[in-house]
């Protein structure tokens, strides 16, 4: 449960990109008072550990570690209550009923593909079912390891730093698991694409992660919202979030504690990312 809701954001984004030299690690200041932001991902194959040396550098200098949302949750019964109230049709609409009979079949074929029946599934929105699949796919390629975020989670448990999140599990999960509504087959078709290449595109999203291209990045995050639908998914995701976050971020930045705010890589990078949010505010954004 607390892969699936790491996955969610990153289900409707997937890219490819290429590498450059530099990190994706940015400190944020003004005047004395200042705050590091690092871009993550969110599974993380064992091989890409230990992590650039610009995470441990502002991991030591932060006094607390800020994460989007406490997934500890999602693995007590309450943490699974609101699972099943946000990824099940409260109307009992069947996911068969809400897809296209074309789109429907494309998903069953996608499942088989993965040995998954989704029959047991048919309650479901799909993206919840989209994030069943990924996780499935990402188990089977080897690539379903720790993520950057569960990785310094577990540091700073160890290291008794405060913990602070940006969103409840509760408000996460209404974001993540209701993208679909309205699109429900423009959702599932683009997302099945790109599931289709999951492992290789994984792969170029984490190289370009690791070199801080963020240029890449944000030139392939916009080629999603080619479409009506695809914008509104982004605004979903990213955009919102992001403006959510800015008054969070800004209250950080008026205490003498230094933070490490710890995002998906994607949050920092396409149009009103919240790097380019907190510049129209007056701060000093650097690169490490």
């Amino acid at each position: 449960m607390r892969i699936l809701l790491q996955l969610g954001c990153a289900l409707a984004v997937f890219l490819s990109a290429s590498a450059a030299a530099d990190s994706s690690v940015w400190r944020i200041s003004q005047g004395a008072q200042q705050l590091y932001i690092a871009g993550t991902v969110h599974l993380l194959p064992p091989e890409q550990f230990p992590l650039p040396e610009e995470f441990t550098q502002a991991y030591q200098q932060a006094d607390a570690v800020v994460f989007e949302a406490d997934v500890r949750q999602m693995e007590t019964p309450q943490g699974m209550q609101l699972l099943m109230k946000h990824a099940m049709y409260g109307d009992g609409r069947q996911l068969n009923q809400v897809l296209s009979a074309a789109t429907y079949q494309q998903l069953q074929q996608f499942a088989t593909a993965q040995g998954i029946d989704l029959t047991p599934l048919n309650g479901f929105k799909p993206d919840f079912v989209l994030l069943t699949l990924m996780q499935v796919a990402l188990q089977k390629a080897g690539m379903a390891g720790e993520g950057v975020d569960m990785h310094f989670l577990s540091k700073a448990e160890a290291d008794s730093k405060p913990l602070h999140f940006l969103e409840t599990v509760e408000q996460q999960l209404s974001i993540l698991l209701n993208v679909s509504a309205a699109n429900e087959d423009v959702f599932v078709q683009q997302n099945l694409e790109q599931l289709s290449e999951l492992e290789v595109q994984l792969k170029q999203i984490i190289t370009a992660w690791r070199s801080g291209d963020t240029e890449a990045l944000s030139e392939l995050a916009m080629a999603f919202t080619e479409t009506e639908e695809g914008k509104q998914f982004y605004q979903a995701l990213l955009v919102q979030r992001n403006q959510n976050w800015i008054p969070q971020l800004k209250q950080m930045l008026e205490t003498k504690e230094v933070e490490l705010v710890l995002v998906g890589a994607l949050h920092l990078a396409g149009d009103s990312n919240v790097l380019e949010l907190l510049q129209q505010q007056g701060y000093q954004v650097t690169k490490l």
